[in-house]
């Protein structure tokens, strides 16, 4: 439920919570770090990679 990752983010040391979901495209469990309200979908890190807007340079 816990995720370690040396990544920073302004939280000191605190572990960060994960939220166990299911993938809105592909039923695939996963984990995301924020408690999802349910007035959108979530997606897998994969599914999300499809749905997430191109990025502009």
């Amino acid at each position: 439920m816990y995720r370690d990752n040396n990544r920073g983010g302004g939280y000191g040391d605190a572990p960060r919570v994960m939220h166990k979901v299911t993938c809105a495209d592909c039923g695939k469990e996963t984990e995301v770090p924020f408690k999802p309200d349910g007035s959108r979908p979530v997606y897998c890190r994969d599914c999300y990679q499809k749905h997430r807007p191109p990025r502009r340079y």
